[in-house]
């Protein structure tokens, strides 16, 4: 009811003259701040509450919009000292070298799984027949379906891959060469023409820095180790051999201190007893 409308009908209430002046003023005023003002109140509470409603539903839209569309790609970069292990989307790892990019979709769909680097990077590719695995990296293409090697494509060398197992195939726009395991492929900037030489390194040393232990036991780690590391180990219980880790391992950071993490990771002692040999225990 309007406010003018309200006031014309209290006016005309008969008799009304009998109370006080005041005492009517201060009726009405009551009145009005149960009607008329409770309801303007409402009235704009309400008219805010759906404004902040709708700009909240339009902001939600817009930041999943803006999120999905993002998330189509996934990026990481390193920097100097820092290299990085990438598990992709198809379980594909890649260990990222420093200085260098990696591009992916945060969902690999179609029939193929393509991926762009810039820099250096060691991958084993899942092995998926169907959906071949294709990494550009500036004027080269290496096409996989399952296997590891490693790509180096800096902007200011030339571009070579080399093969640690499996089947590779490397394109540029002059050829294509097929790899296998110990062959390596080199890009020549002045011809665009790729030539297969055999390779001297198969891992590259930076892959080493970061072991890849997920769901690993204890003594598949230990041999992980033994790779790169003299040493032996005793168990006080064969049980623990069976023992899973989960995560990465930083080697960068030493090898007593490697031994150290797997033991408070996994809750148990190692301890050195001498001549390059370590005691495990509970």
């Amino acid at each position: 009811m309007r406010s003018g409308k309200l006031r014309e009908e209290w006016n005309a209430i008969p008799n009304r003259g009998i109370l006080p002046g005041e005492v009517n003023a201060r009726m009405w005023n009551n009145i009005r701040k149960n009607t008329i003002d409770k309801y303007k109140k409402l009235y704009n509470w309400a008219a805010v509450a759906c404004a902040v409603f709708i700009i909240s539903i339009t902001g939600y839209y817009n930041f999943n919009q803006f999120h999905y569309a993002k998330n189509q790609t996934a990026f990481v970069k390193t920097f100097e000292k820092d290299i990085r292990l990438v598990i992709l989307p198809d379980g594909t790892r890649l260990w990222l070298n420093e200085n260098s990019e990696i591009e992916y979709p945060s969902k690999f769909s179609g029939k193929y799984r393509n991926v762009t680097l810039r820099g250096e990077a060691f991958f084993e590719v899942k092995r998926d027949v169907a959906h071949p695995f294709i990494i550009s990296s500036g004027a080269i293409k290496t096409t996989v379906l399952g296997t590891s090697f490693n790509i180096r494509a800096y902007s200011n060398s030339q571009p070579e891959v080399n093969v640690r197992t499996g089947k590779v195939k490397v394109e540029s726009e002059q050829n294509s060469v097929l790899l296998l395991k110990g062959d390596k492929a080199i890009y020549g900037s002045g011809t665009a023409v790729l030539s297969k030489q055999k390779a001297n390194v198969l891992e590259p040393a930076y892959k080493k820095v970061l072991i890849y232990v997920d769901d690993l036991t204890l003594e598949q780690v230990v041999a992980t180790l033994k790779r790169d590391y003299d040493f032996n180990v005793n168990y006080v219980d064969e049980n623990l051999k069976n023992l899973k880790m989960q995560g990465t391992l930083d080697t960068r950071q030493g090898f007593y201190e490697t031994l150290q993490t797997i033991s408070f990771a996994l809750e148990i002692k190692i301890k050195p007893t001498g001549n390059n040999t370590y005691l495990i225990s509970q």
